[in-house]
């Protein structure tokens, strides 16, 4: 199997090699790092001349390799009985897991080799409308500054982790804190809020005259951010009911559209509306004001800030914010 997946068997020995040291194996103890290849054909083909003629070594050579992997293992990987050369279930449990960690540790690298100059691939979360609205319109000067560097986006609609997922760099909404141990942030920017309508509400509804009366009318719901309009009726010296009814929608672009079709009044990232107003698609009922609850930052762990890629994304988003 793994000499499809790498090729040749020096390529195949290289990785190996590199298993080999990171379970702690030392070169220095004669065990060479062919002794993985050479489990590995012998496994497949149940067979230790075959496996000889297809690596290009002596019989003895591949029974010494695999010999060596038995004492360090300090068990037997193969049995000899009538039927042929058999694998334990030790040989069974190492085949399980040797091909996907071969395969990881290849792709490790090579992203490694590619991070080299600013390239490679970064795998980034990031809140959906702010991706949409800012972050994607400016990739094509990304591509420009950084021709090497691949970026995958992934959503994140709540709380960012690191450990136990492939994310190197987040950009979030927040403010820093004990969520963001261990790792290194940048402000990109604040936030704007502004309470928005759809031409249709007014013409079926009114439009409310000042600040307080917003509280008279159909008011609807980000879910991440349900307290928002309480904030913000706060911030006014307005005094709400503890649950105000009105539609939630889970994401800014659900409830900026439901806006505009007239189901309601929203408060949103002035960011993520400006054109819908311009284009009068949407109607500011009074002036965006600064959310004092937390900007947008880029986020990623410490151990990984000296990646090439990632120190490329950073100066280029950076430069894009003038921050």
């Amino acid at each position: 199997m793994l000499a499809y997946l790498y090729g040749s068997a020096s390529e195949i020995n290289r990785s190996a090699h590199s298993v080999l040291e990171y379970t702690g194996i030392d070169r220095d103890d004669d065990i060479h790092s062919s002794a993985l290849a050479a489990f590995e054909t012998v496994y497949r083909v149940l067979s230790i001349s075959l496996a000889a003629n297809e690596l290009a070594l002596t019989q003895s050579a591949v029974s010494k390799k695999i010999q060596l992997l038995e004492t360090f293992f300090g068990q037997a990987l193969f049995v000899r009985n009538a039927a042929g050369l058999q694998p334990t279930a030790a040989a069974e449990h190492l085949w399980e897991k040797l091909p996907p960690c071969l395969d990881q540790l290849e792709a490790v690298m090579n992203s490694l080799r590619a991070s080299r100059d600013g390239g490679g691939t970064l795998n980034l979360a990031v809140v959906p409308t702010f991706a949409s609205k800012w972050l994607l319109p400016r990739f094509p000067t990304l591509q420009e500054s950084c021709p090497a560097l691949t970026v995958n986006l992934n959503v994140r609609l709540d709380r960012l982790e690191f450990v136990g997922t492939n994310l190197d760099v987040g950009i979030v909404f927040g403010t820093p804190g004990d969520d963001w141990r261990n790792c290194e942030y940048h402000l990109i920017m604040e936030e704007k809020l502004v309470p928005v309508c759809g031409p249709s509400f007014i013409q079926w509804h009114g439009r409310p005259n000042r600040i307080e009366d917003i509280k008279d009318f159909t008011l609807m719901h980000q879910t991440t951010r349900l307290d928002a309009w309480h904030r913000w009726f706060g911030r006014h010296g307005i005094t709400v009911p503890e649950i105000l009814p009105g539609p939630r929608f889970e994401l800014f672009s659900m409830i900026t559209e439901a806006a505009k079709a007239g189901l309601g009044i929203a408060l949103l990232p002035e960011l993520f509306v400006a054109e819908d107003i311009r284009r009068r698609k949407l109607i500011k009922l009074f002036d965006a004001e600064k959310n004092p609850d937390g900007a947008y930052y880029l986020v990623y762990p410490t151990r990984k800030a000296s990646l090439p890629g990632l120190k490329a994304f950073k100066n280029w988003l950076l430069g894009q914010t003038g921050t």
